[in-house]
């Protein structure tokens, strides 16, 4: 029996164009080694978190449960990606950090609960999610009640 090849090619996102470009990057091989394969294209290489995210929008997904974390800073990652405070997340934005779908959802509703983000469910989509403007972001931060001094 004679194996099937597969050839794969690493695409980014162009936000000007908004839709994926072809880098060049290309591996072939076996089908049944495909996700090695695929893994060869390091497609996080290119992915980068830009800020600035406020500390205090940090301090208070780190106080939620499960992955909440994780999940608002990979919104920070689309924000910046899209260069837009209203980003769609879909199940594969996650899938590298090994979050699923429910797990997802669970987080979006405890970083809505807490007030960091709004979100927009519309039935057969993926959540439209919208990150605080920098405006809410500084009154926050000044209405933050102030710690215990520290050095006495």
């Amino acid at each position: 029996m004679t194996a099937k090849r597969a050839r794969a090619e690493r695409r980014v996102w162009d936000s000007g164009n908004r839709h994926f470009v072809a880098t060049g990057e290309a591996v072939e091989g076996e089908v049944s080694e495909l996700e090695q394969l695929v893994d060869k294209l390091s497609s996080s290489a290119g992915r980068f978190l830009k800020g600035p995210v406020p500390w205090w929008w940090i301090v208070a997904a780190a106080a939620l449960p499960g992955k909440a974390l994780i999940v608002g800073l990979s919104l920070w990652r689309l924000a910046g990606a899209v260069k837009s405070r209203t980003v769609t997340l879909g199940n594969d934005d996650l899938q590298p950090l090994g979050i699923d779908r429910a797990a997802k959802s669970r987080a979006l509703t405890s970083l809505e609960g807490a007030g960091l983000i709004e979100v927009v469910r519309e039935p057969g989509r993926f959540p439209r999610v919208t990150l605080p403007a920098p405006a809410a972001a500084r009154q926050r931060t000044l209405k933050a009640p102030l710690g215990p001094a520290i050095g006495g």
